[in-house]
């Protein structure tokens, strides 16, 4: 299939389950989604992904930490080459909750932030469930 232009569309390829594991430990900023009281909200975090468990830190100040106190949430990771038209996608839907000293990894092991400001609230997002795509070049 090409588009009107002549170029040809990617090819839509479901992943399998331990792939899209694999591919969440291969990058460092995602997207984690949570309902507020005004409808979905996505927003952009560091993270690790760590013994099966997505986690990230924020400001236990922040709109996030307040929704994310213990409830339900998603998170998304993406590769794309834009010159390409190839890339994948990542979601994890889960249980979000604040974690506990022991749940943590090592000091050098845990996620690191970006942004400036007291990120040291470290939220821990449980997986019930894990999918993903790629678009492959055709």
């Amino acid at each position: 299939m090409s588009t009107e232009e002549g170029e040809s569309l990617a090819r839509v390829e479901e992943l399998a389950e331990e792939e899209c594991w694999e591919l969440l430990g291969t990058k460092r900023v995602g997207r984690v989604a949570h309902n507020d009281p005004e409808g979905p909200v996505v927003v952009p975090v560091n993270y690790v992904f760590h013994d099966g468990f997505v986690l990230f830190r924020i400001s236990p100040y922040s709109r996030l930490a307040d929704r994310l106190r213990d409830g339900a949430a998603s998170f998304q990771v993406d590769h794309v080459d834009e010159d390409a038209r190839t890339g994948w996608s990542v979601l994890v839907r889960g249980h979000a909750a604040r974690a506990k000293g022991w749940e943590l990894p090592e000091a050098g092991s845990r996620p690191t932030p970006w942004a400036e400001g007291g990120r040291n609230l470290h939220v821990r997002l449980s997986p019930h469930h894990v999918s993903g795509v790629r678009l492959i070049a055709q």
